[in-house]
């Protein structure tokens, strides 16, 4: 599937918290770091300043951007951008508001019960099927790129989605990806470091978050 045979470290990031997270809302792209989420992502890039990155690679959605910024100040990375790394797409109706609204809640459930019928869709959203196959895309991305140790920020569905076919591959199905969803958390700011090796991936850690233990 992959046909590559050089060896690749690649550190996944969630982004820091925002309101949107401590409010429990569907987010739109514009919503910023909270003072928590800067907090945190400034102890996670005192704890990765010494890590040989080559380049961040950052979803362009204004929380995985701000995140990505402070960790390449500390580290004096270069960050490239690219919306293939983005969050899953919810129905754009539903994006900035709370998912206890009632008109939300219902909304919701229509799209999560059809997530793996490829004949439905609410609107804009992206199903199993479309999610899965941007996932291949970028770590397809990554392995094109020059550069061996890789450090990608973007968002925690679709790290659950990277780590589905990274372990299945074609064989992932909604089912499959359902029992990984909500078996692997991604704590904001979480740290999951993943080897590409002989034409496989290794799962080395999976959403180490020790540094948010530290104080400053």
């Amino acid at each position: 599937m992959w046909g590559v045979n050089k060896m690749k470290k690649i550190y996944l990031v969630r982004h820091g918290i925002t309101d949107g997270n401590l409010g429990n809302q569907y987010q739109l792209p514009s919503t910023p770091l909270a003072k928590q989420g800067i907090k945190d992502a400034k102890l996670l890039a005192r704890r990765l300043k010494s890590l040989p990155i080559d380049v961040i690679i950052s979803s362009h959605i204004n929380r995985a951007s701000e995140t990505a910024k402070i960790i390449a100040n500390k580290m004096n990375t270069v960050i490239v951008e690219d919306e293939i790394f983005q969050e899953i797409k919810r129905p754009s109706i539903v994006r900035g508001k709370s998912k206890n609204d009632p008109e939300t809640k219902e909304i919701m459930r229509a799209v999560e019960a059809n997530f793996g019928n490829p004949d439905w869709k609410h609107s804009d959203e992206e199903n199993f099927f479309l999610l899965s196959e941007r996932a291949k895309k970028a770590l397809e991305t990554i392995l094109k790129r020059e550069e061996d140790n890789i450090l990608i920020v973007t968002h925690g569905a679709f790290l659950r989605m990277i780590l589905g076919v990274m372990i299945y591959g074609d064989k992932l199905t909604p089912d499959i990806f359902q029992g990984v969803n909500h078996t692997f958390a991604t704590s904001n700011t979480g740290v999951s470091i993943v080897e590409y090796e002989k034409q496989g991936w290794y799962v080395k850690t999976w959403n180490d978050h020790a540094h948010l233990g530290d104080l400053e």
